[in-house]
């Protein structure tokens, strides 16, 4: 899937930059002309040391998903690509070194964390407990 089919399906625009992550921010916030801070962004992706170090490097919110293609509409994905986010998920995500570096969680500007503003990811298996982002009562 390219980023027009992603633009067409999810009706969300994709930030076509130039310049290789983690470089582009110039781009990505010419997108947005009303944030004159990329903490007001979030950056959501699919690889660990492109998109994600992109967004944390310049104090964005980051979200790392799952690829949006499997199986057969993957088929054209770069081979190298596929390695390496294979590699950057097992070492992130593994006991060793993942948990280490996990714990270095560095504050966000805006998002002060789970205590005072809980996300909650559910699908159709879950029951929530707790309200989703967005659907918090403002008092």
């Amino acid at each position: 899937m390219d980023g027009a089919e992603i633009e067409e399906s999810l009706g969300i625009a994709v930030i076509k930059h130039s310049e290789k992550k983690p470089g582009g921010l110039d781009e990505t916030m010419a997108h947005f002309p009303t944030v004159d801070d990329p903490s007001q962004l979030c950056m959501v992706g699919d690889r660990l040391l492109t998109d994600i170090v992109f967004g944390n490097l310049h104090g964005m919110l980051t979200v790392h998903i799952l690829p949006l293609c499997t199986g057969e509409e993957n088929k054209n994905d770069n081979t190298i690509a596929k390695v390496i986010r294979t590699v950057e998920n097992k070492i992130m995500y593994g006991r060793w070194p993942g948990k280490k570096i996990r714990s270095y969680t560095l504050e966000h500007k805006i998002w002060k964390g789970e205590s005072e503003c809980p996300l909650v990811l559910a699908d159709d298996k879950d029951t929530l407990t707790k309200p989703l982002l967005g659907d918090i009562d403002k008092d």
